[in-house]
């Protein structure tokens, strides 16, 4: 979606949740506990203990406005706007877009239009510069489609 909109519009916008475990109105109402003399950064930290990068985020990309009330602050840390202007040239990439799509597959990880064949790393459709994390994910699909592939074979012979 992000690169369809950047060819499209040459921008597009990804929210980020800072506090996925917390709803809004408890963020907003932890915030408004914390004594409003102190700074900004105190309130994140002592009321819903936003600190280090993710504080960063929200001071970064906010804007002075949308921290001025603990609801405007509870409203900017979970619905975090991130501009997306472009993307990094494909020769930086560690992994690129593309290959078999996920819905394509069953729990096994194989291909429901073609049975007995079976999709593992980066046949799937992974889609970021993943560094050590994609070689986990290559050995993780890898054993559990050929988990699959052995007890398909055990139950077709």
């Amino acid at each position: 979606g992000l690169r369809d909109g950047l060819a499209r519009e040459g921008k597009a916008a990804l929210w980020v949740d800072l506090l996925p475990d917390m709803t809004e109105v408890e963020v907003a109402r932890r915030l408004s506990a914390v004594s409003g003399k102190q700074s900004q950064s105190n309130r994140l930290r002592k009321g819903v203990r936003l600190t280090g990068v993710k504080a960063a985020l929200l001071h970064e990309l906010a804007g002075r406005g949308a921290l001025e009330t603990p609801e405007a602050t509870a409203r900017a840390v979970k619905h975090l706007e991130l501009k997306v202007t472009g993307t990094a040239p494909l020769d930086e990439a560690i992994s690129t877009a593309g290959g078999v799509a996920w819905e394509a597959l069953d729990e096994g990880l194989m291909l429901k239009g073609l049975p007995g064949y079976f999709c593992a790393g980066e046949m799937g459709e992974w889609d970021a510069p993943t560094g050590g994390y994609l070689i986990t994910g290559c050995l993780a699909t890898g054993r559990a489609a050929g988990l699959a592939a052995a007890e398909w074979v055990r139950r077709a012979g």
